[in-house]
């Protein structure tokens, strides 16, 4: 079932809430209160990484990237590049902007929609197609013909840094945060 924009953006708008409630919650009783009911903690992660940076396909290509496609970026609002390769047997989508601003202002919802648990990537719903096929995993029992798979994202998360967009391949985001920094380790 695909979720729509609207709906991400609420339940991150959710998400927020219970995170500001339960550090508000863990001041009052650091302060002397009493604190009669614990809930859980949201993981906070960081996808923006400040940088006037300008990174390009040369600089992942020059820790190891093996570029497997150059997309064609017509669809995709503002890019200037974009590319799918691998790393130490990943996957990771880059997509490149003229600048950070440009990447967080048109790249940064186009990247959630198609990463992490709750992604878009198959039906009307997706936004870019170009490239949509390497987004997805297909998950199916043992025996069953294609035409029974399900789908989920290959993307676990991204991050943003410089003018980059940069989509790694995790069955969670924990590991695909790890991923991304494992790529980018050897880039200045």
């Amino acid at each position: 079932m695909a979720v729509s924009r609207n709906s991400r953006s609420w339940m991150r708008i959710r998400t927020s809430i219970v995170v500001a409630a339960l550090l508000a919650a863990t001041a009052w009783t650091a302060c002397g209160g009493e604190a009669t009911v614990a809930t859980p903690t949201a993981q906070v992660v960081q996808r923006i990484f400040p940088s006037t940076r300008m990174y390009s396909v040369d600089d992942l290509k020059a820790v190891g990237l093996k570029v497997m496609h150059v997309y064609d970026v017509g669809g995709l609002p503002h890019a200037q590049s974009a590319i799918h390769g691998t790393f130490e047997r990943l996957e990771f989508e880059a997509r490149f902007y003229a600048s950070q601003a440009d990447a967080v202002a048109h790249g940064e919802a186009l990247a959630d929609e198609v990463s992490g648990p709750d992604a878009i990537v198959t039906g009307p719903d997706v936004r870019w197609e170009e490239g949509a096929a390497h987004r997805r995993l297909c998950s199916r029992a043992a025996q069953t013909p294609h035409s029974g798979c399900s789908y989920s994202a290959r993307y676990g998360d991204y991050m943003i840094r410089g003018n980059m967009v940069l989509l790694c391949e995790g069955q969670t985001s924990e590991l695909a945060m790890k991923a991304c920094g494992d790529l980018l380790e050897g880039v200045p």
